[in-house]
């Protein structure tokens, strides 16, 4: 008796492992179905071409835009739903593009595999290529073989494709573009890309959605007997966390990224040895608070007219003190000004442009320079920090703008190299007695400037 339930048991188990690839690839395919719908109705056409696989399941399909101005508006209405801020963006873009996104877009096909396991929950792999450009843009290379014969070949070898991850709440989490190494030639021009490792990974946390943009390597150059343009990006990262507008961060590091352009007129060149950057936007107890900080390496731009190096550059910037409801009223406003759905009368926004001026405001600045060098000048190294303080007020428009210059508390301090104080003083641009103010710390000479009720201070010593 034991032995007969055991069986049973194990029988029942195995008809349900078995059946389990059938009810998940059921699903799979009413998933797709509900889609193909949604898109039908939003001028995109999604055909399921072949369906193969038990325990992994693999569909391929194509994907066909067939009214671009619907399918522009249903990706648009879906970024509004999700994030209102928006709106203005997407209400502008529909009207500059109503006019000929349909030539410009219909018929545009994409090819594309759809992989997932039919036996757990697990990530769905859609990868997708381009294969048929635009019936405007076939049209008119029907009859010119040089350019048929330059992008055609493209499309038949997948060159324009990537790959996405969808999570089982088929929410994206990745995306990987196909590396790219092509040459193409036409009428004596030479166009190249050359790509590496260009992805997009996506993840949501708490309603805060988490992310790093990442490239390898992303080259594309023209070469002509009479033009030369070269665009040279490498190693780029950045992460991002996003919320909404007033709560978002983002770090960016750049390896090396140089330009050129070479024609008849212009002789111009670039250079970027490596960039970090930080910035952060921040509601804190209704205090917004925004920061940046910025750092150059070996920055170099050669042209006809000029040749300028720069060994580093920091920039940083603390802005607080503004209050985020008001903000974000400032922001409604002036949308509701713009797209014009509400009747606004100019006061409402010079009242809220008076609310944050009474709230006030506090910035810090700071830029410095080392081995800056140009034709007409080299700076060694000189800094400047800068502190701008506009305390809460009663400020109002009953005056005048002029009044504003008196709420303002300016505080900066220069730190100029003995050996760029000379060259400072040689152009001209303060008299003698203003540079003796300095006061000497080792091998710098330090300015501290102050500007309080209109007045200007150097060093405690006020100047006229």
């Amino acid at each position: 008796m034991s032995k007969t339930k055991y069986l049973v048991i194990s029988s029942v188990v195995v008809a349900a492992l078995a059946v389990t690839p059938l009810v998940v690839s059921h699903k799979v395919d009413s998933s797709i179905e509900t889609n193909r719908v949604l898109l039908e109705k939003n001028g995109q056409k999604l055909e399921i071409l072949s369906k193969s696989g038990y325990l992994t399941g693999t569909r391929t399909f194509s994907l066909e835009v067939v009214d671009a101005k619907k399918a522009r508006d249903f990706l648009l209405t879906t970024l509004v739903e999700k994030n209102a801020q928006y709106k203005l963006f997407a209400e502008s873009l529909k009207t500059e593009t109503d006019e000929g996104i349909n030539d410009a877009f219909d018929g545009l096909k994409f090819s594309g595999e759809i992989t997932n396991s039919n036996f757990l929950p697990s990530d769905v792999k859609v990868s997708l290529s381009l294969n048929q450009l635009p019936r405007s843009i076939q049209e008119s290379i029907a009859n010119d073989k040089v350019t048929s014969d330059a992008i055609l070949p493209l499309l038949t070898r997948g060159v324009l494709a990537l790959d996405m991850t969808f999570g089982s709440d088929q929410k994206l989490k990745d995306v990987k573009f196909k590396d790219i190494k092509e040459e193409i030639k036409a009428e004596g021009t030479v166009l190249s890309i050359n790509t590496e490792k260009q992805m997009l990974t996506l993840a949501e946390h708490g309603g805060s959605v988490q992310g790093v943009l990442g490239i390898g390597k992303q080259n594309f150059g023209i070469n002509s007997d009479m033009f030369m343009f070269k665009s040279e990006l490498q190693d780029f990262v950045y992460n991002f966390s996003y919320q909404d507008d007033l709560n978002n961060k983002g770090d960016l590091k750049i390896g090396k990224y140089a330009f050129e352009i070479n024609d008849e007129y212009t002789n111009a060149k670039f250079d970027l040895g490596s960039l970090k950057a930080n910035s952060s936007v921040e509601d804190v107890k209704k205090d917004l608070q925004i920061k940046a900080d910025y750092t150059f390496d070996d920055i170099a731009v050669n042209n006809s007219s000029a040749d300028i190096t720069l060994k580093k550059l920091f920039a940083k910037l603390f802005l607080r003190g503004i209050n985020s409801d008001t903000m974000k009223k400032v922001q409604a406003d002036y949308n509701m000004l713009l797209l014009g759905t509400v009747p606004l009368e100019d006061k409402v926004l010079i009242d809220d442009f008076i609310a944050l001026v009474n709230h006030g405001v506090k910035l810090d600045l700071g830029i410095a320079l080392q081995g800056f060098s140009t034709e007409m000048i080299n700076l060694k190294d000189v800094s400047i920090d800068t502190t701008l303080v506009v305390a809460e007020n009663n400020y109002s428009d009953k005056q005048s703008p002029l009044a504003l210059l008196g709420l303002l508390d300016i505080t900066s301090k220069v730190k100029v190299h003995k050996e760029d104080r000379a060259t400072l003083e040689s152009l001209g641009l303060t008299s003698a007695e203003d540079f003796a103010l300095g006061k000497e710390e080792g091998d710098f000479f330090i300015y501290e400037i102050a500007m309080k009720n209109g007045a200007i201070s150097v060093n405690g010593q006020t100047i006229q």
